[in-house]
């Protein structure tokens, strides 16, 4: 009994110092923990929400409440680094990109949290902050540009103003890439990259795997020796992979639609849900077109389209045209719209329609001209070319 003192003294003390170990000891907080905290700008208590953002899905993790002042603080334990958005009830979010250990403070207007906020104490969260407000630089700009644009749109000599703007705007935009492909070759071992390979200008995303995927390729293959078990890095890597063989498909495509091979044939329904297939119109110059009509450049074009069949469908000239609409409804409103009379068909499956791969199409308008024995002429020119090929080949 005389030792039951000190036994119950040097377990505690073992408890302590266990769990003083599970401490990290720069920040002073559990290992694996992460803290959001921050000041907000704030009229009263306000509530914030804390979102997982994972590959495939917005994860709601809870509503923080904000004092009288606009202080809070939330602690969040991980297995891993992953990205969180920040938000009022309403409004814009912030994106955040935490790893365990950290302490990340905000600060930041409530009223306007994307466009005023300021992070510290998480270097990924503070490369998001750059991409963040390199992002509303280009947006302020163009939104500028549009203004000019409306004011001077009724005034002489408005042609060659519109030529400078839309290039003004284009130099924006490739200033948005430049300084995202900057980002990522700077912070090659930064989770934050991944989002800089994501990243939107307005409603376009900027970079894509057809004209970027070195650096697809190169932040997976970094990125996988740091993060190995990371759901966002094991979903780039299965995109790199899924582009690998995409594009090995698409060259195999290629081949197989180079001038001079077959058309490979098509049968669809029409608006009437008959089947009609392209080799029908064997014996005539056919031109393919893929639309849609939630597509500005297509429905342009379907004037022109309706000028040169008038005049050359007696000369053994036909279209095939085949919608990636999603809804019929949509399709024949268009086709009444803009007096379309040539042949139409569409599945209705919008850019999963088997003929997207069959034809390697990645946008649309997408025009092939073929021969009469259905053999292909040209392929990916402008709708400004067509007469002239016609006239070549008729």
């Amino acid at each position: 009994m005389k030792n039951y003192p000190s036994t119950l003294f040097l377990t505690l003390l073992a408890v302590t110092l266990a769990f003083a170990g599970c401490k990290d000891k720069n920040n002073g907080i559990n290992e694996g923990d992460v803290v959001f905290s921050g000041q907000l700008r704030v009229n009263q208590q306000e509530k914030i929400i804390l979102e997982e953002l994972t590959p495939s899905d917005l994860i709601s993790i809870d509503t923080l409440l904000t004092d009288n002042k606009g202080n809070f603080s939330y602690t969040l334990y991980l297995e891993n680094a992953g990205f969180y958005r920040l938000r009022p009830l309403e409004g814009q979010f912030i994106t955040l990109a935490a790893e365990p250990n950290e302490k990340i403070f905000i600060t930041a207007d409530f009223e306007n949290i994307r466009g005023t906020y300021e992070v510290t104490g998480s270097y990924g969260s503070e490369i998001l902050w750059k991409l963040t407000r390199k992002q509303q630089e280009g947006m302020k700009r163009a939104d500028s540009l549009r203004a000019i644009f409306r004011e001077n749109r009724f005034e002489p000599g408005f042609d060659e103003l519109r030529n400078e703007l839309k290039a003004e705007y284009n130099r924006i935009k490739e200033e948005q890439v430049e300084f995202a492909l900057r980002i990522i070759e700077e912070n090659p071992s930064s989770l934050a990259s991944i989002l800089a390979l994501y990243q939107f200008f307005e409603d376009k995303l900027l970079i894509s795997e057809s004209d970027y995927f070195e650096y697809f390729k190169r932040l997976s293959r970094t990125l996988c020796n740091s993060y190995p078990s990371n759901k966002h890095v094991i979903n780039l890597k299965k995109r790199v992979n899924d582009f690998k063989r995409e594009e090995q498909k698409r060259l195999r495509n290629e081949e197989s639609l180079a001038v001079g091979r077959m058309a490979p044939d098509i049968t669809l329904p029409d608006p009437n849900g008959n089947q009609r297939s392209l080799s029908s119109l064997q014996g005539n110059v056919v031109l393919i077109d893929f639309w849609a009509a939630w597509c500005p450049p297509c429905r342009e074009a379907n004037a022109l389209l309706g000028e040169l069949y008038e005049q050359y469908q007696d000369q053994g000239f036909e279209i095939f045209a085949v919608s990636l609409d999603r809804t019929k409804e949509q399709w024949t409103n268009a086709i009444k719209k803009d007096n379309i009379t040539w042949l139409q068909v569409s599945d209705l499956r919008f850019m999963n329609s088997p003929v997207v791969d069959l034809y390697n199409i990645t946008e649309v308008p997408h025009y092939v001209l073929i021969d009469r024995e259905r053999k292909i002429i040209s392929r990916n020119f402008s709708i400004a070319e067509l007469e002239s090929l016609l006239q070549e080949n008729l």
